[in-house]
């Protein structure tokens, strides 16, 4: 008896997947994708302000080996003068005094202390008096850059604490200025034309923040960026109070006629245009900074200067002490601006 052999459907191999599996497979990898992203991103952030804190660290270090070594902590002046006591200073930056502590004395040893006042791009009509600080202007220093800023060369997010003062001078002028004087010039850890030993440091150098970030100006002199730049007051007047500059920068947002959008373009100068900053205004304010600025030679001296970063609802911030912590946006302003002060008895 002969047998027969049918092959049906079911016995027949499949080779590939139809459209329906494949479109399937795609939703399922995008969906996987999707999930992993934000995680990935969240992860290179998280990278990038820990390797913030481990800058800021190095800073704050080098700093304490400066004080040691000389007793007293870096000077800060942003031009020639004559201090309380008759001695002369010339521009002297916190962040060029500790560069031999930071591995980079070829740098320091090489830089004109005798004329290097100037500015960096200055509304377009910058000034500088050394052609060798020319090049230092624009030498980068990595451990002055925060990895999480779109950085170039030369820049510095890594600003000194100027305290929570209106202005620099801290005496009162003579009359009739001397009705326009903020007492809380000069109270932070760092004071024009003074160096400051640790005696100075009443509130204990634990609850003094030494230095924070802030973002880079975004360098298009054209269009006003809130978030990087900071408004020129070109008034006749000046805020005579923390207060004062608060309501100022608040009224001319948007409206001013010139705006610094070199702001940290360089590391080498003292001024509140590029390597400090104030406790007057919250970390990450919603309020832009502003400031009465000189339009060739920028100081930034009575100005309203936040600490700003690219760090999600934070600012890093070192303290005298050595230690760095980070510090909410959200923070109480009068915590804010107790830290901002080395000697408010608080």
């Amino acid at each position: 008896m002969k047998k027969t052999f049918r092959q049906t459907n079911q016995t027949r191999n499949r080779g590939g997947l139809t459209i329906v599996e494949l479109l399937v497979c795609i939703g399922i990898a995008s969906f996987l994708m999707a999930l992993l992203l934000p995680a990935v991103q969240s992860a290179r952030a998280s990278a990038r302000r820990i390797e913030c804190v481990n800058r800021l660290k190095q800073i704050i270090t080098a700093t304490q080996a400066f004080e040691a070594t000389h007793r007293h902590f870096p000077g800060y002046s942003t031009a020639r003068g004559i201090d309380y006591h008759g001695r002369i200073h010339w521009n002297v930056c916190p962040l060029v005094e500790i560069l031999p502590y930071l591995e980079q004395s070829n740098v320091f040893d090489q830089i004109d202390r005798n004329r290097w006042i100037g500015s960096f791009d200055a509304y377009g009509s910058g000034q500088l008096l050394s052609g060798m600080n020319a090049e230092f202007a624009k030498l980068t220093i990595p451990v002055y850059q925060c990895p999480s800023d779109h950085n170039l060369p030369g820049s510095g997010n890594y600003r000194i604490n100027l305290g929570t003062g209106a202005d620099w001078y801290t005496r009162p002028p003579a009359p009739p200025s001397n009705s326009c004087f903020d007492p809380n010039n000069g109270n932070g850890a760092f004071a024009t034309m003074e160096t400051l030993t640790t005696g100075k440091f009443t509130d204990g150098l634990s609850n003094t923040v030494f230095y924070s970030e802030r973002v880079i100006g975004d360098g298009d002199s054209t269009q006003f960026s809130p978030w990087r730049d900071y408004s020129q007051v070109t008034q006749g007047w000046v805020s005579c109070s923390a207060s004062d500059l608060q309501s100022t920068c608040q009224g001319i947002a948007g409206i001013a006629t010139k705006h610094a959008s070199f702001a940290g373009h360089t590391w080498l100068f003292p001024s509140k245009a590029h390597t400090a900053y104030d406790h007057i205004l919250p970390p990450n304010s919603r309020i832009p900074d502003c400031a009465r600025d000189g339009s060739a030679l920028p100081s930034a001296g009575n100005s309203a200067i936040s600490a700003r970063s690219q760090h999600a609802e934070i600012v890093n911030a070192a303290l005298g002490d050595g230690s760095v912590r980070s510090v909410s946006e959200n923070i109480d302003q009068t915590v804010w601006h107790k830290l901002g002060s080395r000697n408010g008895h608080d």
